[in-house]
């Protein structure tokens, strides 16, 4: 029991000093460059995705008219063929 009151004494303790810690740091504005950089890097990352769906879709409009193109010209040499 002695152990119990001991352990949470100290892990009150502990949970004091680095809340403490934790807010000076935010007072001095250390969390603040922090946030900045978050910031920045989710926005990078949300462009990069975007671009990447972009760059996707381009490439299926491109195959789409690719193989339309190739489906007109094979029909039109069978047609071609057919009239010979």
């Amino acid at each position: 029991m002695k152990r119990m009151f001991l352990g949470a004494a100290i892990g009150a303790a502990v949970g004091i000093t680095l809340g403490y810690l934790a807010r000076m740091a935010y007072e001095k504005g250390y969390f603040d460059e922090l946030s900045d950089n978050m910031h920045e890097f989710a926005f990078k990352a949300k462009k990069k995705f975007k671009d990447a769906v972009d760059t996707g879709q381009n490439q299926v409009e491109y195959l789409k008219d690719r193989a339309e193109y190739e489906m007109k010209k094979s029909k039109k040499k069978q047609t071609e063929v057919g009239e010979e």
